[in-house]
């Protein structure tokens, strides 16, 4: 089985170097037989989204599966609009995302100028949503841009139930599985969605793969058919990319 990591960090963690250099990168990613990955900057979702996206951009290699998102700031609208000119035109950056602060999730209010702009590079936009009050404001924004597609990182965490009701009434909405533990997530999320909507992602180096990959092995209602897709095929399709495994 071949995967495609839709949520893993360029991080250096106190106890991990796992993700902290391309080498260490590759060989995390070869010995868990992840063949693509879209990288987020550790640096950028926690304080320096402009410092963080240009040390990001030196570690992707398409070649290699590397790919990576453009980290935007709500609090920043005009600079997060020159990243999306700087990098978002760049075949290696596939999706920008945002992150909330302080405890609050992204809103439309926040962050509707930096919308409109994502508009003219047709790639999706990731929101960070770890809770329910984060899915609830990603499915404002998604109400407000339905041409646009969105990927919930996290899929809400323990409040994942209210992740799938979102997905399921709205067409533009995917789900990154990484986040809760619960293992009815995934069968329930596939029953009600398709499992088209879902995508592999572990949170790397925060996270171990095998958690989430375990998830998805243990829904004993998907087909291989079904994992394939979740663990590989919808990313690639939604990202444009391409894996060492074609």
């Amino acid at each position: 089985m071949n995967y495609f990591d839709a949520h893993a960090y360029l991080a250096d963690t106190a106890l991990s170097h796992a993700m902290a250099t391309p080498d260490a990168i590759a060989a995390t990613l070869g010995r868990g037989g992840i063949t693509g990955a879209a990288l987020i900057s550790g640096l950028a979702a926690q304080c320096d989204f402009i410092t963080g996206n240009a040390r990001l951009r030196q570690v992707l290699n398409p070649a290699a599966g590397i790919y990576g998102y453009v980290t935007l700031n709500s609090g920043y609208p005009e600079e997060s609009q020159e990243e999306q000119r700087k990098h978002l035109g760049r075949r290696e950056f596939v999706a920008a995302v945002m992150f909330g602060h302080d405890g609050r999730p992204v809103t439309l209010n926040d962050s509707r100028e930096i919308l409109n702009a994502q508009r003219r590079y047709t790639k999706p936009m990731a929101i960070h949503t770890p809770n329910a009050a984060a899915v609830h404001a990603a499915r404002e924004i998604a109400v407000e841009f339905p041409s646009m597609k969105f990927i919930l990182l996290g899929m809400g965490g323990e409040s994942w139930h209210g992740a799938v009701a979102a997905a399921k009434q709205h067409l533009n909405i995917y789900l990154e599985i990484s986040g809760s533990l619960d293992s009815d997530k995934i069968t329930q999320a596939a029953a009600a969605l398709t499992p088209r909507k879902l995508l592999f992602g572990s949170g790397l180096p925060y996270s171990d793969p095998q958690l989430t990959i375990g998830l998805v092995e243990d829904a004993s209602a998907l087909t291989a058919a079904d994992r394939a897709r979740i663990f590989s095929q919808n990313a690639v399709l939604l990202f444009n990319a391409q894996t060492d495994d074609e």
